[in-house]
């Protein structure tokens, strides 16, 4: 795909009721991470202490990118004989809540709520919600969010090879109406 300007970030194959489902996330290239940028993953994050990372805004793989890029995988996969029988085939954008498949993507997103499936149970589960606060080749650091106003649980440490998918998880925080607290009961 680099003559798309763009990275597979994940192939997916699944069996649908009547064919197979070939679903292609692509993502613009991105440089990988610096020797600075992994020292400082591999740093605890510390809330308040630094500035919060940029707003993610997502992929910049167009539309038209995806049927350019839809029409060459397919042409491979029908050369190849790689799936027998009929398919769909779906390219498209990894989204606002991107899938964090390489190490170096978690080092990229250091400091961004994140949710993780994992194949061993921590704490009694294997999915988690948290803040990823630290990153480097063999794992990463997750603390989970506060309830109500109390602090943070207890951060967890997550081996890359316990993880069954990762993804971004977009927070949408709805605004406060003037003189109407969010936590105010209303009248009738």
């Amino acid at each position: 795909m680099a003559a798309f300007g763009c990275d597979v970030v994940v192939v997916r194959l699944s069996q649908g009721k009547r064919r197979s489902v070939v679903t292609v996330f692509l993502d613009t290239v991105l440089p990988e991470p610096t020797d600075e940028d992994w020292k400082r993953a591999a740093l605890p994050l510390v809330p308040g202490a630094e500035p919060p990372p940029a707003a993610y805004e997502g992929s910049r793989v167009s539309v038209e990118t995806c049927g350019r890029a839809s029409r060459e995988i397919e042409a491979a996969i029908d050369a190849d004989g790689a799936i027998v029988g009929s398919y769909v085939l779906e390219v498209s954008s990894p989204g606002l809540e991107r899938p964090l498949v390489r190490p170096a993507d978690f080092v990229r997103h250091r400091g961004r709520p994140i949710e993780v499936w994992t194949k061993e149970p921590l704490d009694g589960s294997r999915h988690l919600r948290g803040l990823l606060a630290q990153a480097d080749p063999r794992g990463f650091l997750l603390v989970p969010p506060a309830a109500g106003s109390g602090p943070g649980g207890e951060p967890r440490r997550i081996d890359y090879e316990n993880v069954v998918s990762a993804r971004l998880v977009v927070e949408i925080r709805r605004p406060e109406k003037p003189g109407h607290p969010a936590n105010k009961a209303r009248k009738r």
